[in-house]
């Protein structure tokens, strides 16, 4: 069972938008006790499946070149659970200075859930290199695969999961995501960064100003 602590606060600022790294006493406070409340609630879990390099779930140039020679291709969902949606409004309520530090560890423990993920996976394919981690919305890969990920992987069973109309995942905190798997070691990896620009996601913090 993979857990979550010790949240990147370094991360968090950044989502926050802070110019500077290294918080007052007052944020320092509040992103201690928005840390203990989020760890408290948050109730990690996630799913993954195997994939043929035809599959529904994928489309764009991006994502057909991050698995170009990959041997096996996973798709992935993962979420910090519905307490950690629940905690998110309720803050939003009561307290919105509060609510946006709550907001930016959160989107920290689901990116630090995804790198736990994949390091479980890992061990499962020892001997394999995986590329980087690629979502619906990076790039010219289409939000709109986001249907056929959910759909795979059946995560509103399996994960309490599902997908709004407007294409957001609910509970908000959860990441799909696409990984290749190579025989050889990954260079010159694609990820959201290198095709930053290009890139559908306009909510991404580190986002480059035009």
């Amino acid at each position: 069972m993979i857990t979550l602590s010790n949240l990147n606060r370094s991360e968090a600022l950044r989502y926050m938008g802070a110019k500077a790294l290294n918080p007052d006493k007052m944020t320092s406070d509040i992103m201690d006790e928005a840390e203990s409340e989020l760890l408290k609630v948050c109730r990690p879990a996630y799913t993954f499946t195997e994939i043929p390099k035809d599959s529904p779930a994928l489309g764009g140039n991006d994502i057909k070149e991050v698995v170009a020679e990959s041997e096996k291709v996973l798709l992935i969902a993962a979420t910090l659970g519905i307490y950690v949606e629940k905690l998110l409004r309720k803050t939003q309520i009561t307290d919105m200075a509060k609510a946006v530090v709550v907001d930016a560890m959160a989107s920290v423990a689901i990116e630090q859930f995804m790198d736990k993920i994949e390091d479980e996976l890992k061990e499962r394919y020892k001997g394999l290199y995986f590329t980087n981690r690629f979502s619906p919305g990076y790039g010219d890969y289409p939000l709109e695969k986001q249907r056929e990920v959910v759909k795979i992987l059946n995560t509103e069973k399996k994960l309490g999961l599902s997908l709004s109309d407007s294409l957001l995942l609910n509970p908000t905190k959860s990441v799909t995501a696409v990984i290749g798997l190579n025989k050889n070691e990954v260079k010159g990896k694609i990820n959201c960064t290198s095709k930053c620009m290009k890139c559908g996601n306009k909510n991404c913090p580190y986002r480059r100003e035009n």
